[in-house]
């Protein structure tokens, strides 16, 4: 009920109470796909996985990107923009971080959905063709959500403890755009610069989704393994960082104790 209560609460906040909020979390990455498909069709470049819908390849990888940047500038900010809320008992961290990233995936599967119906009604892309094996799909979004939930909670610590950590999340998000995949695979990469791009966990997750989405595209470099534990991994490092502050009290960003 908490958790609820503070999803409907966050959404008013974000979102106000009329539909232009909404609209602009649709409006973003709408425009992040039509600029990629104006330059492909500018450079006359057909898609990284031969036989594909250009469409399908993009959304494959610029929501992905979209969730999880939401959720670390979005985590950055959590905490602290919540400690009125905190004084209670049953609002702690955790209940304002999950509130923050459930509402991030349900916003992303709406827009993920919205494109999808577009696409059917003005250019007959089936929805069938937007998947090929589905339960490896959703094995890739139960890692993409992980990763997500991770990052947005260490991310959440991390501001709680540093202001600067808001900025420095926004650096964060651009690089996550620039460097996972979303115009690219790591097949297309050369050697010297793939060693590098296999770093990056959502690099991973982005390859797992379009191995699963796209009949003719197969990855020869995912690890499936590697998103799910750099997502844990995030998420143990938040919630020791919490339960530090837990036990000591003390808000390095209010400067004093709880």
């Amino acid at each position: 009920m908490v958790i609820h209560a503070l999803i409907l609460r966050e959404a008013l906040t974000r979102y106000g109470r009329r539909s232009a909020g909404f609209l602009w979390a649709i409006v973003q990455p709408v425009t992040q796909l039509v600029s990629l498909l104006l330059i492909f069709a500018y450079l006359r470049h057909r898609t990284p996985a031969a036989g594909e819908s250009l469409t399908i390849f993009l959304m494959t990888g610029i929501m992905p990107v979209f969730l999880v940047r939401g959720g670390l500038t979005q985590g950055a900010g959590a905490v602290a923009s919540n400690r009125g809320l905190m004084i209670y008992r049953k609002v702690g961290a955790f209940e304002v971080i999950t509130a923050r990233q459930i509402l991030e995936l349900t916003i992303s599967l709406c827009v993920v959905l919205i494109i999808m119906v577009f696409m059917k009604v003005f250019h007959g892309l089936a929805f069938h063709e937007w998947v090929d094996r589905g339960f490896s799909l959703l094995q890739a979004l139960a890692a993409l959500a992980c990763l997500a939930y991770g990052l947005s909670y260490l991310s959440a610590q991390m501001g709680r403890m540093f202001d600067q950590w808001r900025d420095f999340s926004g650096i964060l998000s651009r690089i996550l755009f620039f460097t996972s995949g979303v115009w690219f695979t790591l097949d297309s990469l050369p050697p010297a610069i793939r060693k590098w791009a296999v770093l990056n966990p959502l690099a991973h997750v982005i390859e797992w989704i379009r191995d699963a989405a796209l009949p003719t595209f197969s990855s020869l470099h995912v690890d499936h393994l590697y998103p799910f534990q750099f997502g844990l991994t995030c998420l143990f490092i938040g919630l020791f960082i919490d339960w530090l502050h837990q036990i000591s009290g003390y808000d390095l960003v209010a400067g004093r104790r709880r």
